[in-house]
Parts: structure tokens; C-alpha cells; sequence
């Protein structure tokens, strides 16, 4: 009886040593050995790749890329054809002057003239574009139903008239010093809604601006545009632009 325990107890043993050799030879085959590791290389995608690191090279295609035409480019601007309007005249309120202009070599409406000083009526001269012309366009002498009258007056709309200076009477002889360089003088703010200038620029637009002439009055002074105040008149009640009175009278 105590042999037969002693072989089973020296059995269990063996079998308990056996088991623990077994579970360390698995370990140890379950490590690799370094020497044994293998490169494996990346797999090649045979997909194009897609997003902002994508190659730029396209792929190979007999097909060439459709070209789009350039859009034609645009002519020169065509010259404005002789209309028989020779001027154009633009009024800057701000700095009380009038500007005329004359065409270009292309037409356009781009060469000073001449610019002299002017009296406007404030509000009472809206900016805007008008056409010389309409009833009673043109006067030698235009009398004013409040008294008084003027040279050379050419109407831009309704009872407004681009005029000289203002006289007593249909003599230029009389002209009021006030309304030239007085106190309601060329430079101010001083008509009922006109344009007061010195003779020599009313007469020339009188005589060289059609009907259909163009005149643009602007509010403030956009541009620039500047002008010479006007010549004294040396005491006399002539302005000194009206060469012809001076030259009649010596």
C-alpha cells in the first residue's frame, strides 16, 4: 500500500515537470529570432491617387486636350463722327467756372479751350446735363422781367440763359459794376439760376455752340477745374472783355 502511493505521488511529479518544460519551450518558440525577420515591401495601389498630394503627371492618352479659342480683342475705340458740335461746356459750381472743351485727334471731347469764372444761383442753378436750344435760344440783348439786361444770351433750359454781365440798357456802355466785380459779382453766388460770365466768353458760345451743344453743371468742384479771375474794369462801366465797345469808343 505505501509503494503504490509513493509511485503515484512520483508520477504526479514527472507529470508536473513535463508540463512546465512544454509551457516554456512555447514561449520561447513564440519570440522570433531577429535573424529570421523578413522585409516585406509596400504594397503597389494600382489606383490613381486622389486629394491635394495627388501626382500632377497625367496618364498617357492619344487624345490631344481640347483648346478654347482666346476671346478677339477689342478695337480700338471708332473716332465720333462730325456731328457739326464743335464744344463742350462743363460747369463745376464749386470753383465757379466753365471749362470749354474741343475734340481730340480721336474725336473725344479731351482739349481745354478756354476756362473763365462765372456767377451761378446756388440752388437756383441744378446740376445736371443739358442741350443749348428751344425757344428763343439765341439773343443779341435779353431783357430781364425784374429790370436789366444782357449781351449775348444763349438758353439752356426753361428761363436759364448762359449771358454777360448786366446793364441798365441795351447799350454796353452802362454795364453795372455790382453784377461784374461788385458785391453780386462774377465768382459768386448771384444770378436768379444762370450762368453770368464775362462778355468775351458769353459771345463766344453766342457764336461757336450750336443747338444740341452739350452743358454739364456739376455740384462741387470733382475735377479740379480752376479759372482766372475777371480783368479789372479801370473804373469804367465797360467790361474790358467787350473788345468791340472798347475799340468803338478809342
Amino acid at each position: 500500500m505505501k509503494y503504490i502511493r509513493f509511485a503515484a505521488a512520483l508520477s504526479l511529479v514527472f507529470i508536473m515537470l513535463f508540463a512546465a518544460v512544454a509551457c516554456t519551450g512555447a514561449e520561447a518558440a513564440a519570440e522570433p529570432d531577429p535573424g529570421d525577420v523578413v522585409n516585406i515591401p509596400e504594397p503597389t495601389h494600382t489606383q490613381a491617387q486622389t486629394g491635394p498630394m495627388a501626382s500632377a503627371t497625367p496618364a498617357n492618352t492619344d487624345e490631344q486636350p481640347e483648346v478654347t479659342p482666346s476671346e478677339p480683342q477689342s478695337p480700338e475705340p471708332a473716332q465720333t463722327p462730325d456731328d457739326g458740335l464743335p464744344y463742350y461746356l462743363y460747369v463745376e459750381k464749386g470753383s465757379f467756372t466753365l471749362t470749354i472743351y474741343e475734340k481730340d485727334e480721336q474725336g473725344e471731347y479731351t482739349k481745354v479751350l478756354a476756362a473763365y469764372r462765372i456767377a451761378h444761383g446756388g440752388n437756383k442753378t441744378p446740376a445736371g446735363t443739358y442741350t443749348l436750344g428751344g425757344e428763343k435760344a439765341r439773343e443779341r440783348w435779353h431783357d430781364f422781367p425784374d429790370g436789366g439786361t444782357v449781351q449775348y444770351a444763349t438758353r439752356y433750359e426753361g428761363r436759364l440763359y448762359i449771358h454777360s454781365p448786366l446793364y441798365a440798357t441795351s447799350d454796353p456802355t452802362q454795364m453795372w459794376p455790382k453784377y461784374y466785380n461788385g458785391e453780386k459779382g462774377i465768382g459768386l453766388e448771384s444770378t436768379g439760376g444762370c450762368l453770368r460770365m464775362v462778355t468775351e466768353a458769353a459771345k463766344f458760345i453766342y457764336e461757336n455752340c450750336p443747338e444740341g451743344t452739350t452743358l454739364k453743371i456739376v455740384n462741387g468742384s470733382p475735377l479740379g477745374t480752376t479759372s482766372d479771375d475777371v480783368p479789372s474794369r479801370n473804373g469804367l462801366r465797360i467790361d474790358p472783355t467787350d473788345y468791340e465797345t472798347l475799340k468803338a469808343k478809342g
